[in-house]
């Protein structure tokens, strides 16, 4: 694997999605699920952030998404996790790209694992039980745009690498 070479147009990319992720998330709009648990918009722009720009971006993009969280040192490992591999899975599935999206579920099992450790929900399986809902509603969605994308501009890889 060779080393992240951002080109232009990947820099944009995470400066654009991941400040579209963190201005989501700052505005506060969310809906409370339990513990510290909400469902917010950012979700929308960090995967597209992610999958676009690669592993290295997608760690990018996932931090901006976590800083602006009311427990960031719940949300940033959680979001670099997820973006990271939805990163990695696009630029390693050649045919059916839109499933890194799938990816992202490591972030909901690495955030029930740091709310039970912080000692904000007192067992990991009620803690992954509280974050569920929000991983029913977001990654449908995101599995959806991602599809979206990666039908209607099948090259759009090697367009950005350009």
């Amino acid at each position: 694997m060779s080393f992240w070479k951002p080109n232009t147009k990947q820099a944009a990319l995470c400066a654009s999605f991941g400040g579209a992720a963190y201005a989501l998330r700052a505005v506060n709009l969310i809906i409370p699920i339990g513990g510290p648990f909400v469902i917010d918009a950012r979700d929308i722009p960090g995967i597209v952030g992610a999958a676009l720009s690669g592993p290295i971006g997608g760690i990018i993009v996932g931090f901006l998404a976590g800083i602006p969280a009311k427990f960031p040192i719940v949300d940033i490992p959680s979001f670099v996790l997820a973006y990271f591999l939805v990163g990695t899975l696009t630029q390693a599935l050649t045919r059916h790209r839109w499933l890194s999206a799938l990816g992202a579920l490591t972030g909901y099992l690495m955030a029930a694992f740091i709310v039970w450790q912080l000692g904000l929900i007192p067992t990991f399986w009620g803690a992954f039980v509280t974050v569920a809902p929000r991983a029913i509603v977001i990654v449908p969605v995101q599995l959806s745009i991602l599809f979206v994308i990666f039908k209607r501009w099948p090259n759009i890889l090697e367009v950005i690498k350009a």
